[in-house]
């Protein structure tokens, strides 16, 4: 069983007093054998602060022999620090480990975060808290990780490609995957208004608009004071395509803080 404990103290040499943590506990009669999972150990304080980044605030596993994914949306960035002008951008970052909980090839380890670099500033990626929510596509192929404080919080879904062979990459649906668009960028092509928090909850599924078709699902839980769950498509232009929105049924009710894909009768759909 896999556990986040996203107010974890932190560990020695993190920089901080609490930065979370991810626990392994062993389904065994011993109630007490949980151990941390030894990862993101260590900090440079010239470039990012790990005090209060919320690791553990979503863990999930692809099932047997897959890869995990363990994010801190949290985590914030450092630029020009001790100067005058220095700024912190909470772009959020998440960790994919392989089935032993160790960094067991190029795709693994800490290095998913997609804002880092872009513009910053609320109405752009300076807030992005990627990881709030993160998921795996059932087909293995794709990870989907929700960062709801992108574009004055607003948000965006990010899914990106975790077999990155050569033969992966020529694929028309390689990816990755961006609402608002991986190159345009473009908040207007998000069916939501700002403060929606999109990106808040998310999973996926085939057969949900269309027979075998992947469609990706997220949560936007104050889209229009009531709340929102969009269904999104690939294109091939790296854009995710909404192609529903189910509207909250009542003002405040915080419609899709969180959501489950499932198949209620088994036929495919």
């Amino acid at each position: 069983l896999l556990v986040g404990a996203p107010q974890a103290r932190a560990l020695p040499g993190q920089g901080a007093n609490r930065t979370g943590g991810l626990f392994a506990c062993p389904l065994s009669p011993e109630p007490s054998d949980c151990w941390r999972v030894p990862i993101d150990e260590g900090v440079d304080p010239e470039r990012e602060s790990k005090e209060n980044q919320w690791l553990g605030v979503s863990v999930k596993s692809q099932g047997p022999g897959g890869k995990i994914v363990t994010c801190a949306h949290r985590y914030e960035v450092r630029h020009r620090v001790r100067q005058p002008l220095e700024t912190r951008d909470v772009i959020g970052r998440c960790f994919v480990l392989s089935q032993d909980l160790r960094v067991r090839d190029e795709l693994d380890g800490g290095e998913w975060k997609f804002c880092e670099g872009r513009a910053q500033g609320h109405e752009r990626f300076g807030t992005c808290q990627q990881g709030l929510a993160a998921a795996f596509s059932p087909d293995r192929r794709y990870v989907l990780l929700g960062a709801p404080g992108t574009y004055n919080w607003k948000g965006t879904l990010r899914v990106e490609q975790l077999n990155q062979s050569s033969l992966d990459l020529l694929r028309l649906d390689a990816g990755p995957f961006e609402a608002g668009g991986e190159k345009e960028q473009d908040p207007s092509l998000i069916p939501v208004p700002a403060n929606s928090y999109f990106g808040f909850s998310v999973d996926s599924g085939a057969g949900l608009t269309r027979p075998q078709q992947l469609s990706f699902v997220t949560g936007a839980p104050r889209a229009n004071h009531t709340g929102a769950v969009v269904i999104l498509r690939r294109d091939s232009a790296s854009r995710l395509v909404a192609e529903a929105v189910l509207a909250g049924p009542q003002l405040s009710s915080a419609f899709g803080h969180a959501l489950a894909v499932l198949d209620l009768n088994s036929d495919g759909w």
